[in-house]
């Protein structure tokens, strides 16, 4: 096998995370996947992986080559294609994004998206978690407010409405806030941030700034889906994307509180692993783009 073609194995191998799974992705033999990554160890004279029978895992060298070697790959794909009769976009797609904007915006748009580029494969993943963009193999990540510092190219998309809200039969219970300090007398449902271990602060804006407040409450959770549930069971007020409440205020399934003291918006960015953005990624990013402001 030449470099690109064990370049273009030991990346998969990273990404499906077996050797098995490779070559069924591949449409390989098994020995063929071994034999790739020890002739491509062989020729860097470092050892990319840890194999063990349940896992594998990448070296320093290894995240070091992987990294450089994905957009290196990608690149001459892209320059090949350049010089194709047929310059359909094809092969797959690896994205993680919120499981609000995947399930309510992203997902039901998508055979708009495959009309205009039947060839992309999608691999979405949906989570509130953060995801390790190395690690997990991904094109591109949605992520919502402040970032944190990591090895990534990020660009803004567009700024999310936020919203506070609360079912009727809780506020029947414990009244409507007028003002933020009648919160002191509610109950919140409290979002837990995985990466930071940490209780989310409740934001508002007032006349005296941006307030971070706490509310005392009786559950804690880190799924979007979960805390909407939490909100319409009347567990408390919630705080969240307008694009994922509003329909349930739209029905009177939750009702606005608080109109006077908006939540200050949230930035909506895109990450990528590297400066280099395949076509792939860029037509996909694009779509969404103008999904997200038609939509929100």
């Amino acid at each position: 096998m030449n470099i690109y073609e064990l370049m273009r194995i030991f990346i998969e191998i990273v990404e499906a995370g077996s050797f098995s799974q490779a070559a069924e992705n591949l449409q390989i033999h098994r020995p063929a996947v071994t034999k790739a990554l020890q002739q491509l160890e062989q020729h860097c004279g470092v050892r990319l992986l840890h194999r063990t029978t349940r896992r594998i895992n990448l070296t320093p060298e290894g995240e070091e080559f992987y990294r450089n070697s994905k957009p290196l790959l990608e690149q001459t794909d892209d320059l090949l294609g350049s010089f194709s009769t047929d310059r359909a976009l094809c092969g797959q797609l690896r994205v993680d994004m919120p499981v609000a904007i995947a399930s309510l915006l992203v997902v039901p748009n998508l055979p708009d998206f495959y009309r205009s580029y039947p060839g992309v494969e999608i691999i979405l993943s949906s989570s509130d978690r953060r995801r390790d963009m190395l690690r997990d193999g991904l094109d591109c990540v949605l992520r919502v407010g402040a970032l944190e510092d990591g090895d990534y190219v990020a660009r803004k998309m567009m700024n999310v409405r936020l919203v506070t809200c609360a079912s009727p039969a809780y506020l029947a219970e414990y009244g409507t806030p007028e003002t933020l300090d009648d919160l002191q007398h509610h109950q919140g449902v409290n979002w837990f941030n995985i990466s930071s271990r940490q209780i989310m602060p409740w934001v508002f804006q007032s006349s005296s700034g941006i307030e971070e407040i706490h509310l005392p409450g009786k559950l804690v959770l880190d799924n979007s889906e979960v805390y909407v549930s939490a909100g319409l069971a009347g567990l408390g007020l919630l705080q969240g994307m307008d694009f994922f409440l509003r329909p349930h205020i739209a029905t009177g399934r939750l009702v606005e509180v608080l109109p006077n003291n908006p939540v200050p918006a949230r930035t909506l960015s895109v990450l990528y692993p590297h400066r280099h953005i395949s076509p792939k990624v860029r037509v996909f990013t694009q779509w969404l783009e103008t999904l997200l402001k038609v939509l929100c």
